[in-house]
C-alpha cells in the first residue's frame, strides 16, 4: 500500500480499448469508396508468391553468403588476437 496518496501509481487513470473495425480498407486514403475483390486479392498473393519464389530460387543458386563469411572472418580475426 502507497504511503502518501499522491504516490499511488493507479490512482485517477483510466485505460479502454475497443476492437478496430474489420474491413478499414481506404479508411486513411481519400479513395474510401474503393474496395478490393476477389480477383485482386488473388492476384495480390500470387504476386508475392512469385517473389518469395524468385528469392529462394536467388538464395538457393548463391555459391557464397558475402554477410556470413564477413561475420565468421570478424569472428576468427578476434580469436586469433586473444
Amino acid at each position: 500500500m502507497a504511503k502518501s496518496p499522491n504516490t499511488d501509481p493507479f490512482n485517477g487513470y483510466f485505460a479502454s480499448w475497443t476492437q478496430p473495425y474489420v474491413s478499414m480498407n481506404g479508411f486513411w486514403s481519400n479513395e474510401q469508396s474503393e474496395r478490393t475483390t476477389q480477383e485482386e486479392q488473388t492476384i495480390t498473393v500470387s504476386n508475392e508468391i512469385a517473389r518469395l519464389d524468385f528469392l529462394e530460387d536467388e538464395i538457393q543458386s548463391m555459391l557464397t553468403y558475402p554477410d556470413a563469411e564477413r561475420i565468421i572472418n570478424s569472428i576468427n580475426r578476434k580469436g586469433k588476437h586473444d
